[in-house]
């Protein structure tokens, strides 16, 4: 795009894929992103081309680490020796470069006549910020804002996963979006062309006696409009991503937490497992749900207690059909390479190293859930693995319950069922949640929760939910 003037003494030096904007505060320029490598001469070049210096650029400001609006920066910074600047959260997307400053929230930048104001607003990226300053345009003040993160492609659940990045980052993004609503914005720029319509603006500017950048309406319009794609993007993917977990395999129908019952799970529909950790008297992982073996053995004793040959030599029975435990490496053998979601939760203490180790080695990362009703085994799992997904399994949803999971990082919530509501599971998701229901006895319930908008739920009849999944489309 041809270079030009704004307003004031702001000026437009990027291309259509990725905006970069320059200001002349009359003691040096500052750039606000400079985007892709391969288009920087274009940035330098349009510089140039409106009169000014690329060696007197003082700071280059960036929204993000994204390299559509960093990549550049390395070559105007050799230039110019200008100070590149960026959220700290963000470093880890840089290419091959390093800054020489981290910004802060609240910062406020300040070169020749002109003051910028850094606000921290995550969610497109862990580091994102937004930046804030007048300008002076035929003897009036106006304000100029940019949203220094503004697409919601990267928050699709497809591209967290990729990525191993938190669904935290959408509760963020959520909540920076509220704040920015109370920034009086006279000016917006995007840090891409269409946020803002920047080249239908400039081409209008050259017939029109009216400067069409300067328009207050558009700011908080353009961050409602953000807002309610993330969520149609939430609510999309809550039905077409649907998990039925099949809860310790087929539980209703066939003995629980055995091959026999995971198997016949997937061939029921299930498009995930849920199973239950624990480790025998010599060390080894296991599946099964009970401390003690009367429940699902007829024996006495606990697992703990017993090694994994003398557990093997009991019998696991249900509607006449028999199996034996099994192991989570056994398990993993079996089922690892399937395309399905596994939510694993850790029953007994001191597991939760070795579960991860068995995790790594059949690369489970990107479809692993790792869950419990105790947060202290949370807390030392994610200590030692916090590249994976971990939810917390709650009897009742609550503030503190909430601020405690963001502050752990954790970032799928599983309630009971009955606590479900419309409104509970809008709110879960807005803070950036996933929403995981467990105890589900009935197909009402079931209906229910697939009806509040929940991301999944474990059933012991996978073939049920799968036949309703069907219906509903």
């Amino acid at each position: 795009m041809k270079p030009f003037k704004i307003a004031g003494n702001l000026y437009f030096v990027g291309t259509k894929p990725a905006s970069s904007h320059m200001i002349d505060t009359g003691d040096g320029l500052i750039l606000i992103d400079v985007g892709y490598e391969q288009t920087a001469d274009t940035v330098i070049s349009s510089v140039s081309e409106l009169g000014f210096d690329v060696k007197d650029v003082k700071y280059i400001l960036l929204t993000h680490g994204h390299g559509d609006h960093s990549d550049g920066a390395p070559k105007v910074r050799a230039l110019s020796g200008a100070k590149i600047l960026i959220g700290r959260e963000d470093v880890k997307y840089l290419n091959g470069f390093s800054p020489d400053g981290y910004l802060s929230d609240g910062q406020r930048i300040k070169l020749g006549n002109t003051e910028i104001e850094c606000i921290f607003t995550p969610g497109h990226t862990e580091g994102t910020f937004s930046f804030f300053f007048n300008v002076e345009e035929k003897g009036e003040i106006y304000r100029v804002g940019t949203f220094g993160g503004a697409g919601t492609n990267q928050l699709k659940k497809d591209y967290l996963d990729k990525r191993s990045l938190s669904y935290l980052l959408r509760g963020q993004f959520f909540r920076s979006i509220e704040r920015l609503r109370s920034e009086h914005v006279d000016i917006f720029i995007g840090n891409h062309s269409w946020h803002n319509h920047t080249e239908e603006k400039y081409e209008k500017s050259l017939t029109s006696s009216v400067n069409p950048f300067i328009d207050p309406s558009e700011w908080v319009p353009f961050l409602d409009k953000l807002d309610k794609k993330l969520e149609e993007i939430i609510i999309t993917e809550s039905r077409e991503k649907f998990v039925n977990y099949a809860h310790r395999g087929a539980s209703e129908y066939l003995p629980e937490n055995t091959l026999l019952s995971f198997y016949t799970g997937i061939f029921m529909g299930a498009n995930g497992i849920e199973t239950d950790i624990r480790k025998t008297k010599d060390g080894v992982l296991v599946l099964f749900h009970d401390n003690t073996l009367e429940r699902v053995m007829g024996e006495s004793g606990d697992v703990e207690s017993l090694t994994l040959e003398e557990l093997r030599s009991f019998n696991i029975s249900k509607n006449g059909y028999t199996d034996k435990i099994v192991t989570l490496e056994d398990f993993l053998e079996k089922f690892a390479f399937r395309d399905i979601t596994f939510a694993i939760e850790l029953k007994g203490s001191d597991v939760e190293r070795e579960t991860a180790d068995l995790l790594r080695k059949y690369n489970m990362k990107a479809k692993t859930v790792v869950t419990s009703f105790k947060l202290e085994y949370i807390r030392k799992f994610r200590e030692y693995a916090p590249e994976f997904s971990t939810g917390h399994l709650i009897k009742e949803i609550s503030a503190e319950e909430i601020n405690a999971l963001k502050e752990l990082s954790v970032n799928e919530i599983c309630p009971r069922a009955s606590l479900l509501t419309k409104e509970n599971v809008r709110m879960l998701h807005r803070e950036g949640f996933r929403v995981r229901a467990w105890g589900v006895g009935d197909e009402e319930t079931m209906r229910h929760v697939a009806q509040c908008g929940a991301d999944g739920m474990t059933v012991n009849f996978p073939d049920k939910l799968a036949e309703f999944l069907k219906v509903r489309g």
